[in-house]
């Protein structure tokens, strides 16, 4: 029998670590505790698009930003913004930025402080770069390039809203163990299942998401890299 391990993600945003782990007697169960809308920031836009807002960079944190900043860069006649060297967080943003048409020059590790460092040693002073992204994001990569004197311009493309609980599927039996993949999944699976972790190992992608769901009393532990490839490996050996 495969050991069933509960996601906070939706079944499109699980496939990355389902075929990880593939062939491994691991089922991936999607719990989307939060589901996507578009958005349409046309002040985001405005100013990404402005003619003193001179960007020589992009810098983009989710894969769930590509595809939709390509295509508002479409609607808007701003492919100029494309041909930008990319800067992307972990190989899934990298790997959806490539699949959506754009060339990516830097992959960082898996966190925003961890691509903001790679960043300051290599850009030039005072760069301005946009940044296609979420509503709900963490503030540690603008916050760490403004203390090195660099600008990020965002761009709203999309918003995670929480699902309803009565819409969450049911889980079923037998969860071997449950991966929290945000501060905010991490509350919102608590309420799905009740306000108790469920009776089994409990992962996180990080530390900032392991502090999160401690802070609610789930006891997370996290793999050696924030990547989903380094979670993948520890799963397949606990």
């Amino acid at each position: 029998m495969s050991r069933r391990i509960l996601l906070t993600r939706t079944a499109e945003d699980s496939g990355e670590l389902a075929a990880l782990v593939a062939g491994r007697d691991i089922e991936i169960v999607p719990y989307p505790v939060l589901r996507l809308e578009e958005v349409d920031d046309e002040g985001g836009w405005a100013r990404a698009l402005a003619p003193d807002a001179c960007p020589t960079w992009l810098v983009m944190a989710s894969p769930r930003s590509a595809a939709r900043f390509v295509r508002g860069c479409a609607v808007r006649g701003a492919g100029r913004l494309l041909e930008l060297p990319l800067a992307a967080i972990g190989d899934g943003t990298a790997a959806a930025a490539t699949a959506a048409g754009m060339t990516v020059s830097v992959v960082g590790p898996g966190t925003g402080l961890g691509l903001a460092e790679v960043l300051a040693g290599r850009w030039p002073p005072a760069t301005t770069a946009v940044f296609p992204c979420g509503h709900h994001r963490r503030p540690e990569l603008p916050e760490a390039l403004a203390e090195t004197g660099h600008r990020l311009l965002p761009i709203i493309v999309y918003r995670m809203q929480a699902t309803p609980p009565a819409d969450l599927p049911p889980i079923g039996p037998d969860i071997g163990a449950v991966v929290v993949t945000s501060p905010r999944a991490a509350r919102l699976y608590l309420q799905g299942v009740g306000g108790r972790p469920l009776p089994c190992p409990h992962w996180a992608l990080g530390p900032t998401t392991r502090d999160a769901a401690r802070s609610l009393g789930i006891d997370c532990a996290i793999p050696p890299d924030p990547s989903i490839g380094s979670l993948a490996e520890e799963l397949c050996r606990s």
